[in-house]
């Protein structure tokens, strides 16, 4: 909806403020930010800014392995299973595969906070929605 040039001239000062001003308080604190599409272009100076957790992670626009592979240890993914194609359109084993795949490219050496990409919506089949939840809790895999 804005370029990265007005993201950067209207934006980023005030969060930049607002993240060092929390991390002034209390060090520890965590900053998730939840901000929709492809933010690839910015993605480096989140994290100059001090954010730590990025939501949502959309696979339809940007390539959640590439992010880990890029960016492992300094943020962590929030919320990566397609909650607009997958979750309402595909079939259980369809949403199991994703899962796990999340799971296995996304989910080493910590990081991730799985989930969709967005609140479960109405359209999404209840079927596909306990698949998500069963390969997260350890249940049931695409490959069983």
């Amino acid at each position: 909806m804005i370029s990265p040039a007005h993201w950067r001239q209207f934006l980023k000062p005030r969060m930049a403020r607002f993240i060092a001003e929390l991390k002034a308080i209390n060090p520890a604190v965590k900053v998730a930010y939840h901000c929709d599409g492809d933010l690839r272009a910015i993605i480096p100076e989140l994290i100059e800014m001090g954010l730590d957790v990025l939501n949502p992670i959309q696979p339809a626009c940007m390539d959640p392995a590439e992010l880990k592979r890029r960016y492992r240890n300094e943020l962590c993914f929030w919320g990566l299973i397609d909650q607009q194609q997958t979750l309402p359109f595909g079939t259980p084993d369809d949403v199991h595969r994703e899962v796990r795949a999340r799971l296995e490219t996304l989910g080493r050496d910590g990081g991730l906070i799985l989930g969709p990409t967005h609140h479960v919506q109405l359209d999404t089949p209840m079927e596909n929605f306990f698949a998500m939840v069963d390969v997260i809790k350890g249940g049931r895999t695409a490959n069983q």
